[in-house]
């Protein structure tokens, strides 16, 4: 969670799965309260959902801060393992990947 000293907007960001009726594919949501946090507004953060069956510490990696309606986010996210083998015969392990999101407000109230 991250208040803007500026403007006193409260976001929050989260994993999301409610849009995949499976529940297998994983979204990141930031979420917007311009009344002090009485309601939000949800935004993709990620374009696309990520699917990942190998346990992943995704929760520990997140950070969000905010500025002058600037707000700056960062994520996990884990991709499928590489087709192909390791050197030794292994089975690959899946990517984990540093996200980045920017969300600029400036325009909105």
């Amino acid at each position: 969670m991250a208040v803007d000293p500026v403007t006193g907007d409260v976001y929050v960001q989260f994993y999301d799965r409610r849009d995949d009726p499976a529940n297998q594919k994983t979204g990141f949501t930031l979420a917007r309260s311009t009344d002090g946090g009485k309601t939000f507004t949800n935004y993709s953060w990620a374009e696309t959902p990520f699917e990942s069956k190998q346990p992943a510490f995704l929760g520990d990696y997140t950070w969000l801060t905010a500025h002058g309606r600037k707000v700056y986010g960062i994520w996990t996210e884990v991709s499928p393992a590489p087709e192909r083998l390791e050197k030794d015969g292994r089975a690959p392990r899946p990517i984990t990947a540093v996200r980045v999101g920017i969300a600029d407000f400036s325009d909105s109230k």
